[in-house]
């Protein structure tokens, strides 16, 4: 259905239906089979718990997610990915992570494409930040090293805050 309303991105593994269907890595899987047979292309949302981030696997389960949504694809497919790192512990708590935070779970992400599709195709993977950007922590979060962009949550919902977030 969606594809012939020709929708080109849909969204997988959202940290809601994680955290409230109980949505696994292999559903989230699953989907992004889907998108992609349907000639679409993911937004695959991956990140970590506050308890996750706290006991120091945070890259772990972050890296682990892109391998179980991503991995054993051609790289053409991994290349036309977009990922959402989305920190749960951000998430509706009015934190953000600091530039440094996202630059190094980016940046991880980053690496774990390249060992699954290689540099080129990982270079060309958009890779956005999730995690309560607002207009005044847009522009440092952009700067970070591997922040592409952003999956705008709250923010979206004032006109005004998120014409800031989109023309910078």
């Amino acid at each position: 259905m969606l594809a012939s309303l020709n929708v080109r991105y849909v969204i997988a593994g959202h940290s809601e239906l994680r955290a409230q269907c109980g949505e696994t890595d292999e559903v989230v899987r699953d989907k992004v089979s889907a998108i992609y047979r349907h000639a679409m292309r993911p937004i695959l949302c991956v990140g970590e718990t506050t308890a996750e981030r706290n006991s120091g696997v945070a890259e772990r389960k972050v890296r682990r997610q892109v391998a179980s949504a991503l991995g054993d694809r051609p790289a053409e497919l991994v290349a036309a990915a977009v990922i959402a790192y989305e920190p749960l512990w951000a998430i509706g708590a009015g934190v953000t992570a600091t530039p440094d935070d996202a630059a190094q779970m980016c940046t991880a992400i980053r690496n774990e494409l390249g060992n699954l599709a290689g540099v080129d195709a990982a270079a060309m993977v958009r890779i956005q930040y999730g995690g309560s950007v607002t207009a005044e922590s847009s522009g440092a979060l952009l700067g970070a090293e591997n922040v592409d962009g952003f999956l705008v949550g709250g923010a979206s919902l004032d006109a005004e805050q998120f014409s800031t977030i989109v023309t910078g």
